[in-house]
């Protein structure tokens, strides 16, 4: 019995079996040719619109156009009663006239005047009353033609034409209808051309330049992409917003656009240039500063980088990364710095340790 214990007691432990090393997805990065952009929300524009009210007081008489009509530059839209302004005009001409007999008779008593006072008939004292007479009545001709001028502008302003060419978003009187001056009667958009207002961040489209390409994606047209170009670009940075404005012009967007709608704008800030990006999956954060893992020999260390411009998936690596190296790209959670690593397709990457020794 003692001799089968010591014999069990001798015999030698299994050896431990070594775990093989975390699957992980990498990739060899190199550098790429990257347009640089910066992308804002902004909420399209009518090329022009007007909000038209009454320049004179008077009923409504006549409304030629409905909201949603098409109307040229020019075109009548609707008359206000001219009674009154008509009558007021006709007044002003006439004391247009009454001042132009005034001055023609004052002319004549100079002219008599100064014959008189050259043979001594009368004194000095009445032709400088005469000379003050014609320039009196001088004034009242020219005021009563500035009245008589405003007069007219008040029949003409009965008449509501449009000051461009555009589409009648709204129509806010009716028939019948008395007005002040000043009051609202109609919504006026030119929608020949559409653009935006952007506010894009500085840091990103400082060097932004008048001409720059644009591309729209406009949320209530999700499967199309529209294009623009930047027609001006703001000299002061807007003091609410700190960003730069610039106004967009879309191109030709076929009747596929209204004003009113929200749309993303990627704006072209400069020219392509080459950077170094790397998918944010392989981007982790240690002791403050962010990290990656560069494999080497098969084996994974730490680096620290400096990141620039983030965006779609991706960061740009600025410092800390050269051209030809490899990085994980995934499966950064499962990785030791100094430790062996196993390089898997991308669908295989996701598999623990454990399940990927079990894959035969």
């Amino acid at each position: 019995m003692l001799l089968l214990w010591a014999a069990g007691c001798t015999g030698t432990a299994p050896a431990a079996t070594e775990a093989p090393p975390p699957p992980v997805h990498a990739a060899t990065i190199q550098a790429e040719k990257v347009t640089p952009t910066s992308v804002a929300t902004a909420e399209i524009l009518a090329n022009r619109h007007s909000n038209i009210r009454s320049e004179t007081a008077g009923r409504v008489v006549e409304v030629l156009v409905e909201a949603g009509e098409r109307v040229e530059e020019g075109q009548v839209l609707l008359r206000l009663d001219v009674g009154r302004p008509a009558s007021a005009a006709q007044a002003a001409n006439a004391a247009v006239e009454q001042s132009e007999a005034r001055l023609t008779q004052a002319a004549r008593e100079l002219e008599r005047t100064r014959k008189l006072v050259q043979t001594g008939g009368l004194p000095e004292q009445r032709l400088d009353d005469a000379k003050d007479a014609v320039r009196l009545a001088s004034a009242s001709r020219d005021a009563a033609r500035a009245e008589a001028r405003l007069a007219r502008r008040g029949v003409t302003d009965a008449v509501v034409r449009a000051p461009f060419a555009g589409t009648v978003v709204d129509r806010m009187v009716e028939l019948g209808e008395y007005l002040a001056p000043g009051s609202p009667m109609l919504s006026l958009a030119d929608t020949s051309l559409l653009k935006a207002r952007v506010l894009l961040d500085p840091r990103e489209a400082i060097d932004v330049t008048v001409g720059s390409p644009a591309t729209i994606s406009v949320y209530a047209r999700a499967d199309e992409v529209f294009t623009g170009k930047v027609v001006r670009v703001g000299e002061v940075i807007d003091p609410r917003t700190r960003r730069l404005p610039v106004e967009i012009e879309l191109d030709d967007h076929g009747g596929r656009l209204r004003p009113g709608l929200v749309a993303k704008f990627e704006v072209v800030t400069g020219e392509p240039k080459l950077e170094i990006r790397v998918p944010l999956d392989g981007v982790f954060e240690r002791f403050g500063s962010q990290h990656l893992y560069v494999i080497e020999d098969g084996i994974a260390r730490r680096r620290a980088i400096e990141l620039g411009s983030v965006g779609a998936g991706f960061a740009q690596v600025v410092r800390g990364l050269e051209p030809g190296e490899t990085v994980v790209i995934k499966g950064v959670t499962r990785v030791v710095d100094g430790s062996k690593v196993q390089v898997v397709p991308l669908d295989s990457s996701s598999l623990s340790s454990a399940e990927r020794a079990k894959v035969p």
